[in-house]
């Protein structure tokens, strides 16, 4: 029973450490970090990928000249990731409310290999929810790019 109780613990813990990441406190303004100049890490071959993305909503814009407060931003698809590489957001239905401070990861399920060293470009959709006070609810899906991932061999010289 003991040791039934130790591998349910360690499973649990296993599994929520992964599904939970911790925003970059160096940023503070609206936007999703690290930005498209920065970009994400390069992969490399044989070793495991992990990058945080640290998103930060804002709680108001502006919609056609109107002050609107922003509901949440949903993180629709992400296409374009390299073979064996996911994703994962807190909250976990990847809808960040506006006013937040929230992250993501992407990494690699399995280490990259020989054959998948290249170029990928990614890009994000999402859907964002506000409120405009005299027009009311309003949604607008966009489409992000600019982000990339190389996977690079570095075993050989």
């Amino acid at each position: 029973m003991k040791k039934l109780l130790l591998i349910l613990t360690f499973t649990f813990t296993t599994v929520f450490a992964n599904a939970q990441c911790t925003p970059d406190p160096q940023y503070s303004g609206g936007g999703i970090y690290p930005d498209t100049i920065t970009g994400l890490s390069d992969a490399y071959v044989g070793q495991s990928y992990n990058q945080l993305i640290t998103i930060i909503t804002p709680p108001d814009t502006v919609v056609s000249g109107f002050p609107a407060i922003i509901d949440n931003i949903d993180l629709d698809f992400v296409t374009g990731l390299p073979p064996n590489f996911t994703y994962t957001c807190d909250p976990a239905s990847c809808s960040f409310p506006g006013g937040s401070t929230k992250c993501a990861e992407v990494y690699s399920t399995i280490d990259p290999t020989v054959s998948d060293v290249g170029f990928y470009p990614i890009t994000f959709e999402c859907t964002a929810y506000a409120t405009v006070p005299i027009l009311g609810g309003t949604t607008l899906t966009f489409v992000s790019g600019g982000y990339a991932i190389e996977i690079v061999d570095n075993t050989t010289s």
